[in-house]
């Protein structure tokens, strides 16, 4: 059972319960302090007609018999018909009387409804005291009274009765009333529940929406409850909440991302290297034995290897760690750039590229590994993109405390559309040059990160079919060196 059904069951039995108790109550107080009230004035009465039947008795005896004895049955007659020349006769304002001796035989009676044969209310009388009893004859309710007077010192018993079942009709009539009032009260509730308990529920309905569109993978939905109840704050609760689930995620999935990436790009960069160290080694293989050519050979593979390795721990390094992490010193850049060349010497041989360098020697505050892995990067791209017998312009320049590392080249250039989109991991220009190239689109990408680690910007201007150049532009130039 859903919460609202819940609410509107538990509210509908309780208003239920709780009406019908309170009106059961009400009534049954107002019927017994009526009944209440018409016994007390019924005893008055019977108490009356005692009172007057003794007084009556004895002015009677004073001026009709003074001392002689009495005809008690005369004296009733003369006593009862004073007693009705006394009360007011309408009609269910009086009771009955009947008058019997000790023996419970009848001297007087005008009761004009049913009697039963057992009177309670006549037995175990004494001067003074008073019984009653309320009695059902014949579907109606009766009240009779018992007292015991003495009348010319002859003790006879009054028996007053009423017929009271007006009340009990009235009664009925009320609990009748009540429960028509009862069926339209809980029925204007159940209308007035069914929507009032929907409305409350209703953010719990968004709040497990949003929670299902959460488990299916949708991490940024929120919630919005306009309310200043709990549900509003259940509400920044669980957009607090949300969000943080969110963030985990994006954390987890950018360190898949990253780990992902470390491995594309330590693959990426594997490849220069090892295309040296390869020609390096087939150099050794297919040569005669040239002590001085070995010993070049040998010390180049070894030094390869050993940037491979530095390689492997920088880029794991760049992947993970955070800029301030890595420990920049001021390096001379022309000496690395004629490193770089001499790494991807094969490949200018190959395509018969002439590399020219250009610009004066500088000091930059860098991490030189991550630098000759970038300048590496670009050059390679540029060889990549010119044609065979080309020329490729590596410049360095200082503008205005800036150091400008450009790399120029006159092959197949990008359209502008692309320029944007370079950045991007995997992002390939035209996927069937590098595949031939045995490219992955991720070079570019690492360049932006290496930059980012220097504090430095890089920039491409590039034109279709005329070629493209690329700036390196660092803000922490030294000095120049002459």
């Amino acid at each position: 059972m859903k919460l609202w059904q819940k609410i509107y069951f538990f509210s509908l039995l309780l208003l239920i319960f709780t009406l019908n108790i309170a009106g059961v109550i009400l009534i049954q107080k107002f019927h017994n302090d009526v009944l209440e009230k018409e016994i007390e004035k019924c005893l008055a009465e019977q108490k009356f007609v005692s009172s007057e039947f003794r007084i009556n008795s004895l002015a009677l005896q004073k001026n009709y018999y003074l001392d002689s004895s009495p005809d008690i049955n005369m004296s009733i007659s003369a006593l009862m018909s004073e007693y009705n020349n006394l009360i007011n006769h309408e009609i269910g304002q009086h009771g009955d009387i009947e008058i019997l001796d000790t023996q419970n035989k009848i001297l007087y009676s005008d009761v004009k409804f049913p009697v039963s044969d057992e009177k309670q209310e006549l037995q175990n009388l004494s001067l003074g005291k008073t019984n009653y009893i309320i009695r059902t004859l014949d579907g109606k309710q009766y009240l009779y009274v018992g007292s015991l007077i003495n009348v010319y010192n002859i003790p006879i018993k009054i028996h007053y009765a009423k017929d009271i079942s007006s009340i009990y009709t009235e009664k009925m009539s009320h609990y009748a009333l009540f429960m028509k009032l009862d069926i339209l009260i809980c029925s204007l509730f159940a209308v007035f529940m069914f929507f009032v308990s929907r409305l409350i529920t209703k953010p719990i309905n968004t709040l497990i929406e949003s929670t299902q569109k959460i488990s299916l993978g949708q991490y940024s939905e929120r919630v919005s409850i306009k309310s200043k109840d709990e549900f509003n704050v259940l509400s920044n609760h669980f957009n607090l909440m949300a969000q943080t689930i969110e963030d985990k995620i994006n954390d987890l999935e950018i360190s898949n991302i990253e780990k992902e990436t470390f491995i594309n790009n330590l693959t990426h960069e594997l490849k220069t290297p090892l295309t040296s160290i390869i020609g390096y080694a087939n150099l050794i293989r297919t040569s005669k034995y040239n002590e001085e050519l070995f010993f070049e050979s040998a010390n180049y593979i070894y030094k390869e290897g050993k940037r491979l390795e530095k390689m492997a721990f920088k880029m794991m390094d760049l992947i993970y760690a955070k800029t301030q992490e890595f420990k920049l010193i001021p390096e001379k850049i022309m000496p690395i750039i004629y490193e770089v060349e001499k790494s991807l010497s094969a490949k200018f041989r190959d395509k018969n590229i002439n590399l020219i360098i250009e610009g004066e020697d500088c000091i930059l505050d860098v991490d030189k590994d991550l630098i000759k892995m970038e300048l590496c990067n670009l050059v390679e791209n540029a060889i990549k993109a010119s044609d065979n017998d080309s020329k490729i312009y590596l410049k360095v320049s200082v503008l205005q405390d800036k150091t400008y590392i450009s790399i120029v080249d006159f092959g197949f250039g990008m359209a502008k559309e692309h320029l944007d989109k370079i950045w991007q991991p995997f992002y390939v220009v035209d996927k069937a040059r590098c595949r031939k190239n045995n490219g992955a689109g991720i070079g570019l990408s690492i360049c932006k990160k290496i930059a980012e680690v220097h504090n430095a910007d890089i920039k491409i201007s590039s034109e279709l079919g005329k070629g493209t150049e690329v700036n390196l532009i660092f803000r922490n130039s030294i000095s120049t060196i002459h």
